[in-house]
């Protein structure tokens, strides 16, 4: 049986950024001394994961895009010449459609300084603690899992 999870047990940080992924955890690791790296773990729908965990000083922080592209698998009998795949947006915070980036701080890092530093940066274009209360984390809350 599994407990509930109040919002407590983590923090999200919205990022708004036009960077990739790949350079995102990148500058992270560079101007804020993270060490973010592209997770193993596969994610449902594939949402782009880099995970920066340090199990001796108890860190446990995700970076996750906000958004993907899945193909409609719909099969036409006719092939042509411009038939495009019907693609379908989702994202992994819907109330959050316009952040980039998720953060998700599960333990050692404070976010609040955390922000700060992230707004420092030329490449961020906005970051904010969102307010989780009002938020449906139903999905963000089971991805380490």
């Amino acid at each position: 049986m599994l407990d509930e999870i109040s919002e407590d047990d983590f923090h999200l940080i919205a990022i708004h950024t036009r960077c990739e992924g790949y350079l995102l955890a990148y500058l992270l690791n560079k101007y804020l001394s993270c060490k973010f790296e592209l997770s193993k773990k596969k994610t449902a729908f594939d949402f782009e994961n880099y995970q920066w965990i340090d199990r001796i000083n108890q860190i446990d922080v995700h970076l996750y895009s906000n958004r993907t592209y899945i193909e409609q698998n719909e099969k036409q009998n006719e092939t042509r010449l411009f038939d495009l795949p019907e693609t379908k947006e989702l994202y992994l915070v819907k109330d959050l459609k316009d952040a980039d980036y998720i953060i998700k701080i599960n333990s050692g890092v404070a976010p609040n300084i955390f922000i700060s530093k992230v707004e420092s940066m030329e490449e961020i274009s906005y970051c904010y603690l969102p307010d989780q209360r009002q938020l449906n984390l139903d999905f963000i809350v089971n991805l380490e899992g």
